[in-house]
């Protein structure tokens, strides 16, 4: 029975007329329409709808079809991809109420409500019911598979362990890769990728994002070309190659719009700032605009390592505007912001604190910062990413008229890039072998 047919009869059953049913909830040719099959319920009004007739929301659905079923978890997919989140959890909800479990659907709608919650960034303890859902169903559908897996390594990305998102991504490629669906298969590689950028192995994570754009052109998905043109630039911006960077993130934007993924704008802005600040003559007024929505959005999420990179952003566009106290604000911002075990962003800015107090000429303050910031360095692997680093470390002690200290940090610099050469040496000899 469908939901229409199952509103008409318990209406009947309440005595009720359509315009009595109707009557300060919606149009009575609305109700009309839901019991002809021509319109979709809206999660808002099931409850409302369900109270007037005096039974549950489970009892005013509970009789739905397959079909409807299927319908209401592909509603609460798409909510979810486009940031509507509280349609994504009415929606999950309704199939969890439901006596109908038609092709696990309510382990799907399980998975969504999780994802959900992380999206509104409560993580606490997600992790663990993650890893259970995936080890107690090892026969569930490949595509509920990859992304129970796929939020496994969210999960590790948000709560900013990169290395154990790292290893469980890594592990599932190894294990699934080649039987899960593509698409869900390039949101993996970019996932991992990203760990890997983090943790500052940018050769792995350049890798995954080229397997990831190749995946993602063969299968032709607008939410794949967002995800591996995204990284993509993310990789590019490293490498100092920023028109390559503003190239990759454009089309970015772009395949999110086709995709209407409004829920990753933000960052794809907050990234697009960022390119932007290292062209010559940059719009300091646009870089500052997009820095800021993002970091609003972020924030209000409860997503801090990259609302802590929308501080770096703002406090970059403030030193050159030459406001230093604004800077070290936005700058306290970011750090107030991160996670405590977040190498990379932590140390950057923490150099950029130091940066700053030497030009409000509080240069010991500086001096501890920057030493600060040199503990975090250590704990990131070597790499290229991380000899830019200490080229930045460097060119703040020249700054500060630490001649020997900048010499012993641009070594550092041209150690971890002989490290990082050596490495993508001897990856690329391995694969010939």
């Amino acid at each position: 029975m469908d939901f229409g047919t199952r509103l008409r009869n318990l209406r009947e059953a309440a005595g009720l007329t359509q315009a009595e049913l109707a009557d300060g909830i919606s149009a009575a040719s609305y109700i009309s329409l839901l019991e002809a099959g021509k319109r979709k319920p809206k999660p808002e009004l099931v409850d409302q709808f369900a109270s007037r007739l005096g039974v549950s929301v489970a009892e005013l659905i509970i009789d739905q079809g397959d079909q409807e079923v299927d319908w209401s978890l592909n509603v609460a997919q798409v909510a979810l991809s486009s940031g509507n989140l509280d349609d994504a959890e009415n929606y999950a909800r309704q199939i969890i109420d439901s006596s109908r479990d038609h092709n696990g659907a309510r382990l799907a709608a399980a998975v969504v409500l999780i994802q959900v919650r992380v999206r509104q960034g409560k993580v606490e303890g997600v992790l663990d019911e993650l890893e259970r859902l995936f080890d107690d169903h090892p026969q569930a559908a490949p595509e509920l598979r990859v992304r129970i897996g796929n939020e496994i390594v969210r999960v590790c990305f948000r709560s900013g362990d990169f290395g154990m998102g790292a290893q469980r991504g890594e592990e599932m490629l190894r294990e699934f890769a080649t039987a899960w669906p593509e698409t869900e298969v390039v949101e993996l590689l970019c996932l991992v990728a990203s760990c890997h950028f983090h943790r500052g192995d940018t050769h792995r994570a350049s890798e995954l994002v080229t397997q990831a754009l190749e995946l993602a052109e063969a299968c032709k998905s607008p939410k794949a070309m967002v995800q591996s043109q995204w990284q993509s630039s993310m990789l590019a911006e490293s490498r100092g190659d920023l028109s390559l960077a503003l190239h990759h993130i454009t089309n970015a934007l772009h395949w999110s719009k086709v995709a209407e993924l409004n829920d990753v704008v933000p960052a794809l802005n907050n990234n697009a700032a960022r390119i932007l600040l290292e062209l010559p003559n940059p719009d300091l007024d646009q870089i500052h605009n997009l820095a800021e929505v993002a970091y609003i959005h972020f924030t209000s999420q409860n997503h801090s390592v990259p609302a802590a990179y929308a501080c770096l952003t703002l406090s970059e566009v403030e030193l050159l505007r030459g406001n230093p106290s604004n800077a070290l604000m936005f700058v306290r911002k970011g750090l107030t912001e991160l996670p405590k075990d977040v190498p990379g962003p932590r140390a950057r800015l923490l150099c950029l604190e130091a940066k700053v107090l030497f030009k409000l000429g509080m240069v010991e303050e500086s001096q501890i910062q920057l030493e600060l910031a040199l503990q975090h360095a250590v704990d990131m692997e070597p790499s290229k990413e991380v000899a830019v680093y200490w080229g930045e470390v460097a060119r703040v002690f020249v700054e500060m008229g630490l001649q020997e200290r900048a010499i012993d940090a641009y070594e550092k610099a041209l150690s971890a890039t002989a490290a990082a050469s050596q490495e993508e040496s001897k990856t690329l000899l391995g694969s010939k072998v």
